[in-house]
């Protein structure tokens, strides 16, 4: 029961959060301001609005039913997103921030033409309006038992439009800075009650601790250990095949090309700034799979024991948890409640704000300035204002008509699988364009469009077309981690024999003279890129990533000492390129206080030791 305490917690939280989201946001007076937050975040608030839009109520709640479910290898969302996060940090934010952009859609518009950058646009509004819906569903579901705990008769409904209202009201006011400084104060929270919920549930006598849990998995009978990273092939859910390839390619596309998580990052003061910010947020990262994932196995154990496993749906596995092991009269359960209030606001905020921010400057703005007329920052900004309410009120009326609030599926998993439709061919586009490639505009907006059609089809192709040896490696029907990497492949190809024909066409109309030179220029543009010291490390960090994985997949007994090999390897080579930056002179601490190399070194040693431990 929900004492007088915990809803005094609560409240002052919620107060607090959206007093903040007014109070940040109230001297904003351009479209820079509004939109970028004036280009002078500082790195603990791009640290803390990277973690919180990222950590959503599908991440807290979904994750952690997915442990009680699936098991630990659905930590491979969280250690997964390092590189790609690394990625982020070396090569695609320093060509965003140099060339000073509001959106990612005004990147592919330098690279491919206008329409290819409105199609990412229009595919964006679509993805965020796809996981808008989720987290007010899973927000609502989540919070509706603990509220009916306190004598409030309330419905789905109410609640949906309640979490709407609010986070809509701090957003529309104070734009970017109102999201990061509330984000800032939501990463704590969640922290907070994730780790509470972690250690009240660890230490049941059910579980026995943390060593215990683990060999009681380790132990188990059926043989079907939940701490176990790595799952068949034939996985219906996890497989490990797909997560190291279909799902890091999903990594790279959100953490690098998805407008509301890039967007903080470009507010920026510098790109040492928003660097470190970002470091810090990898770094917190780590933390979800022991505070979120690893809770739901520790959840598993608890109700096997008292016999309830059967009745335990993954998406309420949150709320009936918290009930089971919090004990009641000291406040706990308001601590845990604001978590997640900051984990449903966190997300709902960045992404309203960015949808907002993709219609007024890749929409609106490009069509009255077509008719002659230049938008001025008040004009941006009341533009903005109006959409996001519009659309606030869209994705609200989604969620209270279009999703069952009592489904018993795996909502993360299931928005996964949905979202992935749209998101290989826009990621080849992208590295297309960092590597500078040259390809015409139309065959771009043809292979976006059609690549989806592509995936929603492979699965019938694999279940007529696949021979049966692959249906023994992989099963009988094609998980959507496995299409994913399909689809890339598909669209990669397409553009690639589109670059190919290009260049044959201009042998035909300029002369063989023409055709060689693109060729070699071709050559020339990836062999540069290639060269280049972030691109090359990246490189070699994949190759000896998945070299060492696929040993410690064959040779499990190894895996004390791989990982160790595999932590002290990163750190190493961070440090050895560290030095190799040392000016003459240069101290020490100097040198560790303006270089980041070896703390990205740090980050990828714990990823390499966790994927190789478990």
């Amino acid at each position: 029961m929900i004492t007088t305490i915990d809803i005094v917690f609560f409240s002052a939280t919620f107060l607090l959060v959206l007093g903040v989201g007014m109070y940040a946001g109230r001297k904003e007076s351009s479209s820079s301001d509004y939109f970028l937050g004036g280009r002078s975040l500082p790195w603990w608030g791009i640290a803390g609005s990277l973690f919180g839009t990222n950590i959503s109520a599908n991440h807290l709640v979904g994750m952690l039913g997915i442990g009680f479910s699936v098991g630990f290898a659905q930590s491979h969302y969280e250690f997964g997103s390092i590189p790609a996060i690394v990625l982020l940090a070396f090569v695609f934010l320093p060509l965003f921030r140099r060339k000073k952009f509001y959106t990612l859609s005004q990147f592919l518009q330098s690279k491919f033409g206008p329409a290819a950058g409105r199609i990412y646009s229009g595919i964006s509004l679509v993805l965020i309006t796809i996981q808008l819906t989720g987290a007010l569903y899973i927000g609502a579901r989540s919070f509706l038992p603990f509220i009916k705990d306190t004598g409030i008769q309330i419905t789905y409904t109410e609640v949906v439009l309640w979490i709407a209202f609010t986070s809509t009201i701090y957003t529309w006011f104070g734009g970017l800075k109102s999201v990061v400084y509330t984000d800032v104060i939501q990463t704590f929270l969640i922290l907070a009650s994730g780790l509470l919920l972690a250690y009240l549930s660890i230490t049941r006598p059910e579980v026995g601790g943390i060593f215990e849990l683990f060999a009681k998995e380790e132990g188990r009978v059926d043989g079907l250990s939940k701490m176990n990273l790595y799952l068949p092939p034939n996985h219906p859910t996890l497989p490990w095949t797909g997560a190291l390839s279909g799902l890091f390619l999903l990594h790279i596309f959100y953490w690098n090309t998805n407008q509301y998580v890039v967007q903080r990052t470009l507010g920026g003061k510098s790109l040492r700034e928003a660097r470190l910010g970002i470091l810090v947020g990898g770094l917190l990262k780590l933390t979800v799979p022991f505070f979120s994932i690893l809770t739901g196995v520790a959840a598993y154990q608890i109700w096997t024991s008292l016999g309830e496993t059967a009745n335990i749906a993954p998406d309420e596995a949150f709320s009936k948890l918290v009930v089971l092991v919090v004990p009641l009269g000291y406040g706990l359960i308001g601590v845990i409640l604001a978590g997640l209030l900051g984990a449903i606001f966190s997300s709902i905020d960045s992404m309203l704000h960015s949808a907002a921010t993709l219609f007024t400057i890749d929409f609106y703005k490009p069509f009255r300035e077509r008719f002659g007329k230049k938008l001025i920052d008040e004009e941006e900004m009341k533009v903005g204002r109006i959409f996001l309410l519009v659309f606030s009120l869209l994705v609200t009326v989604l969620a209270i008509l279009f999703v069952d609030p009592n489904s018993k599926k795996n909502f993360f998993i299931e928005l996964s699988n949905q979202s992935s439709h749209f998101t290989p061919a826009l990621l080849v586009v992208f590295l297309l364009g960092i590597l500078n490639v040259k390809i015409s505009s139309r065959m771009i907006c043809i292979t976006i469009l059609i690549t989806p059609i592509f995936s929603f089809l492979s699965p019938l192709l694999y279940s007529n077309l696949a021979p049966d040896f692959a249906k023994q490696v992989f099963g009988d029907e094609l998980n959507f981690l496995h299409r994913v990497f399909f689809s890339f492949h598909f669209a990669l190809i397409l553009l690639t024999i589109t670059a190919l024909v290009q260049y044959k066409w201009e042998k035909n109309s300029e002369g063989l003279r023409t055709e060689k030179s693109s060729i070699r220029n071709l050559k020339q543009i990836l062999t540069q890129t290639i060269r280049k010291p972030n691109t090359k490390n990246f490189f070699i960090f994949l190759i000896l990533f998945f070299g060492i994985i696929t040993f410690r997949i064959r040779f499990p007994e190894y895996k004390t000492y791989l990982s160790a090999t595999g932590f002290l390897l990163f750190v190493n080579s961070s440090l050895i390129l560290t030095f190799q930056k040392r000016s003459p002179n240069q101290s020490l601490i100097t040198l560790f206080r303006k270089r980041d190399e070896w703390l990205y070194g740090i980050l990828l040693g714990l990823t390499f030791l966790f994927y190789l431990w478990f």
